[in-house]
């Protein structure tokens, strides 16, 4: 099927599930299903055959494919991901992205975002974390600190990822506990001595706490000294994940 098109029409939408639904591996949907953890119509295609989708989608006016909504399996959702990274515009991609949200309903739709942000732009993205963060939709609030972790190398961001984390207290979703530990864990590793700090002297989820240092703990990153000496910040009420 050619997927660089000039446009994409309604009519349009048949061939492409046709085309995705040739790309089956029904011998691994429930083993992918168990993995995504979704409930969504499920194909199990390589990961590698969505990017060259996405890829050769991207050539043509794929803003007209994302006018599509095509929902109807997890990959064309990713598909729809992948796209929406590749918009320049800020406020263009904002909308999509905001559409988007409301689709993805698994931790990989919100894994595969990849943005490109910098410093034109980076005070917009900030903002658009803060407003995703206070969703009802644990999905959007784990997008809201996926974009934060993508700036996790700039120690001037540290602050905006602190407020973040700490504003999650109650956070009992299991997803973005996860997720939150793991950025948690990524500031320890980058920024280690301003953010043990930020642990000792913050009452913080302790779920996100805990995870974090787990995670840390896993990383090829740190010596067995550092991991060892992590362990004084675990909390010790906190039921694991």
């Amino acid at each position: 099927m050619d997927l660089n098109k000039t446009e994409w029409r309604s009519s349009d939408r048949s061939m492409l599930l046709a085309y995705l639904k040739s790309f089956e591996q029904a011998n691994k949907v429930d083993w992918s299903r168990r993995i995504l953890n979704t409930k969504m119509p499920l194909l199990a295609m390589p990961t590698k055959t969505i990017d060259q989708m996405a890829k050769e989608i991207h050539k043509g006016n794929f803003l007209s494919f994302l006018d599509l909504h095509i929902d109807d399996y997890y990959e064309s959702i990713a598909i729809q991901g992948k796209l929406i990274c590749k918009i320049n515009d800020f406020d263009v991609m904002r909308r999509y992205l905001d559409r988007y949200a409301t689709v993805m309903e698994n931790w990989a739709h919100v894994d595969l975002l990849s943005f490109d942000i910098n410093q034109n732009n980076q005070t917009q993205f900030i903002d658009l974390a803060h407003t995703y963060r206070t969703s009802t939709q644990p999905f959007i609030r784990r997008l809201s600190l996926m974009i934060l972790f993508q700036m996790v190398k700039d120690p001037q961001i540290l602050p905006t990822i602190y407020n973040a984390i700490e504003a999650l207290k109650d956070e009992d979703e299991y997803y973005v506990i996860m997720m939150a530990g793991w950025l948690l864990s990524e500031c320890i590793i980058q920024h280690k001595t301003p953010t043990l700090s930020f642990i000792q002297n913050t009452e913080l989820n302790p779920k996100i706490v805990n995870k974090g240092i787990q995670k840390c703990r896993e990383s090829l990153r740190l010596s067995k000294a550092e991991k060892d000496e992590l362990l004084i910040y675990k909390r010790q009420k906190s039921r694991q994940l």
